[in-house]
């Protein structure tokens, strides 16, 4: 009774994550220019795949707001990553080297950048949050290459 129930035809480390309460989110196209918004959350780093075919990244919520996204960021697409504005900047640097306790992830060390479609939800941009916080741009590379 108090147990949650994994279909068989997901993977070992999809079902681990799913008992650990984390999401998984298919990697999508980024534009290419323009502005835009975008939920941030912590990158599982054991349980997602960035580099393989069949790329997935598993989203580690933030356990101070309900294990929900920690906040949504505004910026502008540019030729080198997103460009965060600044006082998306300034969120993303409160958050350098709180990641772990703030994800209960040991290994949470970056954050995600999804795109809340009507369909599915889909990650375009990873980054690191600034460990000496500086003034200057903030920038998430591209998932899609």
């Amino acid at each position: 009774m108090g147990r949650r129930r994994v279909p068989r035809l997901l993977g070992p480390v999809a079902a681990l994550a799913l008992l650990a309460g984390c999401t998984g989110v298919a990697v999508g196209d980024a534009p290419r220019e323009g502005n835009a918004s975008y939920q941030v959350w912590g990158l599982n780093e054991a349980s997602s795949d960035l580099t393989g075919s069949d790329r997935t990244v598993v989203l580690n919520g933030d356990l101070d707001n309900d294990s929900k996204a920690f906040f949504t960021v505004d910026g502008t697409w540019r030729p080198e990553g997103f460009v965060l504005d600044d006082a998306s900047a300034e969120e993303v640097r409160t958050l350098a080297g709180k990641l772990p306790d703030r994800t209960g992830d040991p290994r949470c060390r970056r954050l995600v950048l999804v795109d809340g479609g009507l369909v599915t939800d889909r990650a375009v941009a990873v980054l690191t949050p600034p460990v000496e916080p500086a003034a200057g741009p903030v920038t998430a590379a591209r998932l899609d290459g």
